[in-house]
């Protein structure tokens, strides 16, 4: 727990791909001197400081480097763009148009039409973007219901 506390993390849905690997990791490696007895606990110690540290030096050159951390964490990919299935970054993402849809209809819009583009986020969330007759609508329907 110290060293994930190290790593500055309070949830896992905070976590990075790095970061989720590096816990798991540590959990594997403070595991084995626990239940085997012929291996000392200062020999699980060293493992543990040194994946620690290695990723709280991935961490320091992901947010000081936009190129490091691009290449370690990846970039948001466009699933829906100007309201419209993007099939090639379905594919890449192994992402169905049903999880797509399903996703839409949870951030509170009924269907395609009221979306301009859903991104598939570096966290593995899709961040789904209204159209702009969608913003509209929706601002002037609260107006309307709260007058009547």
């Amino acid at each position: 727990m110290l060293v994930v506390r190290l790593m500055g993390k309070r949830q896992i849905g905070e976590l990075q791909m790095t970061e989720f690997i590096s816990a798991i990791l540590l959990s594997e490696l403070a595991a084995l001197p626990m239940t085997d007895r012929d291996v000392p606990l200062a020999h699980g110690l060293l493992p543990l400081l040194v994946i620690g540290s290695l990723e709280v030096t991935v961490a320091f050159f992901c947010a000081k480097s936009r190129t490091f951390r691009r290449l370690v964490e990846g970039n948001p990919v466009e699933l829906v763009r100007g309201g419209a299935f993007v099939q090639r970054n379905l594919d890449k993402t192994r992402i169905s148009r049903e999880e797509v849809l399903a996703q839409i209809r949870q951030s509170g819009y009924r269907g395609l039409e009221e979306v301009d583009a859903v991104i598939l986020e570096q966290t593995g969330k899709m961040s789904v973007l209204p159209a702009a007759s969608a913003q509209t609508g929706n601002s002037s329907d609260d107006e309307t219901g709260g007058a009547t």
